[in-house]
This record gives C-alpha cells, sequence and structure tokens, in this order.
C-alpha cells in the first residue's frame, strides 16, 4: 500500500487531518505548523525514517520534499519540545478507539479480547545536563582510577502498549515524576486512559513494573 491509499484511509477512517488541525501551537511565529511538524514526524515514523537527521534530508531532498518541503532537524526538535502531549495523547486516544470499534484490535488468541501491557523504563542519565523534572540519585563512578560520589540525573517514564495484537501498539505515556513511585505513575497514567478510552477499551490482566 503506498502513500497516498495510506492517506486516503486516514481520512475515511479517523478523520485524520481533522485530528491533526486541532494540535495547538505552542511557538510564536512559526515557520512550519507544528501541524506539518507532526505530520512529517508521523510519515517518518511510517517509513522507519530512524533519526531526525536523515528525516530533515528526507523532507529537503528526499521522499518527503513534495509533501512536507524543507525543514531542518532544529526545527523538529523545537516544535516537539513546545507541543502539548496533552494534544497528542487526546490525537492518539481518538485513533484508538476507532481501531477498537472497527475490530483492528481483536485477535483469536485473547478470544476478542485487548490485553495492555504496563511497564517502566529509565532514559536520558547524565551527571551534567539536567531539567527541572529530572529525577536526581547519588551514585558511585569512577574519577582518575578511585571513586567518588556523585549525583546522577535521570527520566523514568511508564508506557501502556497494547501486546494482544500482532505488532505492539502504544496507548500512552507518563514521566515520573520527582518524589513519585513507578507504581503511583503507572496508577496514574491508567486512570488517565481510562477516562479517555472508556473502562471497557481495555480487559486488564495485570500490571508488571520493573
Amino acid at each position: 500500500m503506498g502513500r497516498p491509499q495510506v492517506e486516503a484511509y486516514l481520512q475515511k477512517v479517523f478523520d485524520f487531518p481533522a485530528l491533526v488541525a486541532q494540535l495547538p501551537e505552542g511557538r510564536q511565529h512559526p515557520r512550519h505548523s507544528c501541524q506539518t511538524v507532526f505530520e512529517a514526524i508521523f510519515w517518518g515514523a511510517v517509513g522507519r525514517i530512524g533519526s531526525f537527521h536523515h528525516l530533515e534530508y528526507e523532507c529537503r531532498a528526499g521522499r518527503l520534499r513534495h509533501r512536507i518541503g524543507a525543514i531542518s532537524e532544529d526545527t523538529f526538535r523545537y516544535a516537539l519540545e513546545r507541543l502539548s502531549s496533552e494534544a497528542v495523547l487526546t490525537l492518539g486516544c481518538a485513533v484508538a478507539r476507532q481501531l477498537k470499534r472497527n475490530g483492528v484490535l481483536r485477535t483469536a488468541a485473547t478470544r476478542g479480547l485487548v490485553v495492555a501491557a504496563v511497564d517502566g523504563i529509565e532514559i536520558c542519565r547524565s551527571f551534567v545536563r539536567c531539567c527541572e523534572a529530572c529525577l536526581e540519585r547519588t551514585v558511585e563512578r569512577v574519577v582518575a582510577g578511585g571513586r567518588e560520589a556523585a549525583v546522577q540525573y535521570y527520566h523514568r517514564l511508564v508506557a501502556v502498549v497494547v501486546v494482544s495484537t500482532p505488532f505492539p501498539i502504544p496507548l500512552g505515556i507518563r514521566f515520573q515524576a520527582p518524589g513519585e513511585g513507578e507504581g503511583s505513575c503507572a496508577l496514574a497514567l491508567i486512570q488517565d486512559l481510562v477516562g479517555r478510552l472508556g473502562r471497557r477499551f481495555v480487559d486488564w490482566w495485570g500490571m508488571r513494573s520493573t
């Protein structure tokens, strides 16, 4: 299936352009709208483009030059940093509800039930760079042949992913806040998704935290 067919499917089944149009702009006087940036990243994900550097090339001189046009990788980062995660989650939940309504998430292996897994992961560790949302801990590290204690900054996030389908479908993520446990973070994310998707969307079989 080529891109025109995919676009026609997205338009017919999800009214995807209308969903994208609802994304709020977080920048002042942008050269490229957040909708255009989101579409570029979306098609980059569809085409399995693995980096913003590669995506910049595809927008400037590759497969997306006519569909999107030239956008720099700095613009991708700047726009995403200011794009409302709440709005993106709302868009994703709208798509997920339609997928279930159309029977796409049904599988014989789970007797038609939709099963999701909840798990946490740690990302972005650094002894130097940090932000207001960073978690902190004191660890020992080797410096000049000796061991010394140092403050390490890092992030943890919890993700909910549908695992009963032939390929995993992410439903939502939530970053763990300072002073918050992984279990509390996961519960808050689940409650948020239940409110958006409805209690009958997923049949929860269990939750595992690592």
